[in-house]
Parts: C-alpha cells; sequence; structure tokens
C-alpha cells in the first residue's frame, strides 16, 4: 500500500472509528489512539507513521468492540 493509500485508509478508519464512539470528542478519540500507538510502536501522534498510526486506529477499535460486546453478551446469556 502507498503512503497515500495508507492515508486514506486511515482517515476512513478514523471516521468509522468516531462513528463507534460517538461520546468521545475527535481529540480525546486522537488522544487515546496516539496512546496505544505509543503502547504498541514505541512512537506517539508525532513521531508515528500513518502505518503505525492505523494499526493503532484499528487495535483500538477491536478493544472497543470486545469490551463492549462481552456486557451485551452477558447480558443476552443472563
Amino acid at each position: 500500500m502507498s503512503d497515500n493509500e495508507t492515508r486514506v485508509e486511515l482517515f476512513i478508519a478514523l471516521r468509522e472509528l468516531s462513528e463507534i464512539v460517538p461520546e468521545m470528542r475527535a481529540g480525546q478519540l486522537m488522544a487515546a489512539v496516539g496512546e496505544l500507538c505509543a503502547d504498541l510502536h514505541g512512537r506517539g501522534l508525532w513521531d508515528a507513521s500513518d502505518a503505525e498510526f492505523l494499526e493503532a486506529v484499528w487495535q483500538f477499535r477491536r478493544n472497543f468492540e470486545a469490551a463492549t460486546a462481552a456486557p451485551a453478551k452477558r447480558l443476552a446469556d443472563g
């Protein structure tokens, strides 16, 4: 994937994430994903590549979906 394609994918992923987590403001979302990026790659918002930041967005989404699916499953099973 080219740098430009990665950047396009990154902005699409951020938009989708903001729709999944509407209670978070844009700055909060960027900060949270930036912290995760630092945990994953040792580089935060300023130094991470677009590909690294995209990976962090995907991981944040997986973590959020797993965390919100578990309580819903317990309610359905309960």
